[in-house]
């Protein structure tokens, strides 16, 4: 057995606890069939002793591929035995033994032809014949692919770019070969650095266009443009200002920013086909043009959008699909070789009641809100998606899935998911599905990048082969003798998320702000015992380096977690912070060793660091009390209340951030922002920012009174009393806006309550509409993601205040406001591992001229719920 990188000795187990012979090969998943022929009764002796009697012999006029499948069985065969077989070709007749790699004239003079009619791109043929050895399939790719396969059948492995299992056998005896594969699914990619590599790519099959893949591995599927194309199709700054029609209507107004287009406007639909047929030609390698919705919500609201969606059920997939066939119809005139992708993402996944895609349209149906933690089917919280799921394969023959491979806000995180890859991948094939994207970073750094790219790789050529096979083979060699306490290490993480008996069954998602929630207590200090161990056991330097970079996962846990912030006296800060910020340059200095670049979606490390020295700090905080109530106020933090503590019950009903979201510590409790028009605010939505202000005590008139001053750059002015009612559990609030600047401004006051209830799966919402109806929400619903939002506006809004309930010992938050001061509310909740429901109010919007001024009251009430 020889290892390509690494101390041989320290690997010995691997043949014992791999199983190498038979991985890839199971039936179900791929096409694995008996050609029905009448097989030697003795193996076919391709090397004896070190030496061949064969040649391998390929068509004159051979693609790039099989000339490159031809040299990687010449190259391997002599790694494994040292013969070294001649590569000739059919210009002559060959003599002497032969291994027929691709479509030549002696495939084609065999007594059983091969089917290459139906074997597509990608299939291929492995038989034996007499003393024949035929390696055959599509030109593109499947004659590469069948090399390979037949290159693991004696033992090859390519775990990494560095790392192979090359064994050594001096003879290399072939069992009779009988069998056609294709693959589950048409395309196959995923979005991790690890992947690029094109011969560890073509290696393992991969196909996409993240992968370095050229004519000689195989070529791939690409796309130009990828995804969320619309403003590649028309760019505002091109068409907005003459044409702002072309853009979406949203809350009355055409945007041409954080919205979509107007799909139902005929000019958008010809510039659009004019401009994907330019694509095609600019272009002539793209097999696919993506015509895509943005990455975010601003749906067109004008008539004729709204009716489209009404027409077909409500949903936004139905302009979108609409648009997307008219696109596609009139390219497949000119381009009838290309397809045209759209995604059904954020808003687009329910399916349309009446519209279908036309042939040359694939849909990319994204699981965004699904729990990674669980197998779909299994799990109550992605009821919403198998619902869709199930939904398009009935209009669709041609379904694409974008699935989703890491934790997008933290890379380095323990993301225990191969359980539900193993078990999703082939619920996908049974569902219809024909391509697959696995969305990741793209960078290198994320958790258990190697083994995820590995593992991926064969489940998406072949959904049944065995999960656990394939990660104990992985292991084996990746780590040698440190595999058990790393295959231990693998299993406590999963057993954090693994439904009962065998796990904890916890749930997680891809944009998981707080830090792991999944994760139970006790974790760390088991993971950080098995690590040890890791590390004891490995005895060679590259082995150790591999644990060490794993153990950057509960470094990150621990490093963020102990990040998190505590009132004590008149002080908000982390418990060691000195201690902290050493940690946390350590740590930086270890990730970038290992290459991390990265640790969240769309920031470098310096990113990170950045905003280490900027929010790492103490902040004063001001306390307010009556007789019911102690209020905590940290000004420097956007003038925000903190903490909101019911004195009887000692039950605090703000929601505390966790250290590990976005904007830590700024974040939770009650406060007040600026914006210079509405903003959707959504959990994880792109939304415009709001003027940023620096807030700072104007004066304490009393124990229970806190005046605050907040100042913008551009002359607004906010002057915010926070007061305790007198004897009851109400906070006052009222804030003044003030144009003291020399020119008119755009403004609209948000204010906004950040709640924790303890019992989100039984909040409930309750108020009286403006139009007099009772209205009664609960938050969470089995068959809805369990996250989500809603704008109350016009006759449904609340009727000068709204009630939260599920907080711990029968607590609520009534939320009261002087109704000719409010234009709108926003409900956000998410029980994403996190227990949030953000309750938002809005002015109206004014122009405010210099000297004008915009002014919100505000309060919040803790009571007991009735009943």
């Amino acid at each position: 057995m020889k290892f390509a990188e690494g101390n041989n000795k320290t690997r010995r187990q691997f043949l014992k606890s791999a199983a190498i012979g038979s991985v890839g090969l199971a039936a179900g998943g791929i096409t694995v069939q008996s050609m029905a022929l009448n097989p030697p009764a003795k193996p076919l002796v391709l090397v004896k002793g070190g030496k061949s009697t064969y040649s391998i012999c390929i068509s004159e006029s051979a693609s790039p591929s099989v000339r490159h499948g031809a040299e990687e069985l010449q190259k391997f065969l002599e790694e494994i035995s040292g013969a070294r077989l001649p590569i000739v070709t059919d210009a002559v007749e060959a003599a002497g033994d032969l291994v027929l790699v691709g479509n030549s004239k002696p495939v084609r003079k065999l007594a059983t032809q091969i089917p290459f009619a139906t074997l597509g791109a990608e299939g291929f043929v492995l038989r034996t014949e007499g003393k024949t050895l035929v390696i055959a399939g599509g030109e593109q790719r499947g004659t590469l692919y069948g090399v390979y396969e037949f290159l693991e059948k004696v033992g090859c492995r390519w775990f990494t770019a560095e790392l192979s299992v090359i064994p050594k056998k001096a003879t290399l005896a072939i069992e009779p070969l009988d069998e056609l594969q294709q693959p589950a699914f048409e395309y196959r990619e995923l979005e991790m650095a690890e992947t690029r590599d094109k011969h560890w790519a073509a290696r393992n099959r991969y196909n996409g266009d993240f992968h370095e893949l050229d004519d000689a591995t195989g070529g791939k599927i690409s796309y130009y443009p990828f995804v969320h194309s619309f403003y590649n199709i028309l760019p505002p700054e091109k068409y907005f200002k003459d044409h702002p029609e072309y853009y979406a209507l949203v809350n009355g107004r055409r945007r041409q920013e954080d919205a979509q287009l107007c799909l139902t406007n005929p000019d958008v639909l010809r510039i659009a086909i004019q401009t994907v047929r330019g694509w095609f030609d600019e272009h002539p390698d793209a097999r696919i043009c993506s015509v895509s919705q943005n990455d975010r919500r601003g749906w067109c609201e004008c008539d004729n959008c709204r009716r489209v969606e009404q027409e077909e059920g409500g949903a936004h997939s139905g302009p979108l699909l609409r648009f997307v066939n008219a696109v596609a119809i009139e390219t497949a005139k000119s381009h009838p070789d290309k397809l045209i992708d759209t995604l059904a993402y954020w808003g687009s996944e329910t399916p349309p009641q009446k519209v279908r895609p036309v042939p040359n349209v694939r849909i990319r149906l994204c699981p965004i809100g699904a729990c990674n933690g669980q197998p779909f089917e299994r799990c109550v919280h992605d009821e919403y998606f198998m619902k869709n799921l199930r939904g398009w394969a009935k209009i669709t023959n041609q379904l694409y899935i974008w699935h989703y491979a890491t934790n997008f806000r933290h890379y380095l995180l323990p993301f225990p998911n191969f359980d539900e890859l193993a078990a999703d991948i082939p619920m996908y094939k049974k569902h219809g599905v024909v391509g697959i994207f696995m969305a990741a970073d793209g960078e290198y750094g994320e958790e258990n990048a190697d083994l995820r790219s590995y593992v991926i790789a064969r489940l998406l050529w072949n959904p049944n082969v065995d999960m656990n096979r394939l990660v104990n083979e992985f292991l084996a060699a990746y780590y040698g003798h440190a595999a058990t306490a790393m295959r231990a290490y693998f299993d406590l993480s999963h057993q954090q998320v693994r439904p009962a008996p065998r796990g904890k069954g916890r749930h997680m998602w891809i944009y998981t702000e707080p830090c792991a929630p999944y994760l139970s207590e006790g974790f760390l200090a088991q993971a950080a015992k098995l690590f040890d161990e890791a590390e004891a056991a490995a005895n060679d330097q590259a082995t150790r380096r591999r644990v060490r970079k794993a153990r950057l996962s509960i470094d990150y846990v621990k490093l963020v977690r102990s990040k998190a912030y505590e009132v004590r006296g008149d002080s908000y800060a982390p418990a060691d912070l000195g201690q902290l910020t050493e940690n946390f340059h350590a740590f930086m200095q270890d990730a970038r060793s290992f290459g991390v670049t990265s640790l969240h979606e769309g920031d470098p490390l310096k990113y990170d660091e950045e905003q280490f020295a900027k929010r790492m700090k103490p902040y004063p905080v001001v306390t307010l009390e009556n007789a019911s109530l102690r209020v905590v106020v940290a000004p420097e933090l956007s003038g925000r209340i903190i903490r909101m503590i019911d004195k009887a019950t000692n039950t605090d009903v703000t929601y505390q951030p966790d250290p590990g979201e976005r904007n830590y510590p700024d974040l939770g409790g009650l406060g007040l922002w600026v914006f210079s028009d509405y903003a959707t605010l959504g959990l994880h939505e792109i939304a415009s920012d709001p003027y940023e202000a620096v807030w700072e005590v104007a004066s304490q008139p009393g124990p229970a009174e806190l005046q605050l001053m907040g100042t913008c750059a551009n002359g607004l002015k906010m002057s915010r009393t926070i007061r305790l009612q007198a004897g009851k559990p109400v906070v006052h609030t009222e804030t003044t806006l003030q144009n003291t600047g020399s020119s008119a401004l755009d403004a609209v006051l948000h204010s906004r309550c950040d709640a924790g209830p303890r019992h989100i799966e039984g909040s409930v919402v309750d108020f009286h509409s403006q139009d007099g109806n009772s209205v009664r929400r609960t938050l969470l619903s089995p068959e809805l993601e369990p996250a989500g939002s809603h704008w109350y506006d016009g006759q449904e809004q609340p009727d000068g205040e709204w009630t939260l309930s599920g907080f711990d010992n029968g607590l609520s938050v009534v939320n009261r406001f002087p109704k000719d001061q409010v234009t709108r509310g926003l409900m956000i909740w998410s029980a994403k591992g996190q227990s949030l429901v953000r309750v938002g109010l809005w002015s109206a919007k004014r122009t405010l001229k210099p000297g004008e001024t915009l002014t919100l009251e505000v309060d919040y009430e803790i009571r007991k719920s009735e009943g």
